[in-house]
């Protein structure tokens, strides 16, 4: 997936959301490593209600991956 294509795919249905995977995205995922890429992409293919589950800590993600990515869009949300 190309850059524009995860652009796009950050773009929720709510600017909560929006806000936070582009951030992530913005601030992380050039330095991020090929696990943590795939992890935010796969991230980005759940539905709203699952990632906003995720990022509440209601309930966690089967991938390791993914609940690393959860964590590191958690951390960067505190220290704004």
């Amino acid at each position: 997936m190309n850059d524009k294509e995860i652009i796009w795919k950050c773009r929720r249905g709510t600017k909560e959301l929006d806000i936070l995977t582009t951030g992530f995205y913005e601030n992380f995922y050039k330095s991020a490593s090929k696990t943590q890429k795939k992890a935010f992409i796969k991230l980005l293919s759940l539905e709203d209600p699952v990632i906003y589950d995720l990022l509440l800590n209601k309930k966690p993600s089967k991938d390791i991956a993914v609940n690393e990515i959860v964590g590191m869009i958690r951390n960067m949300s505190l220290r704004k």
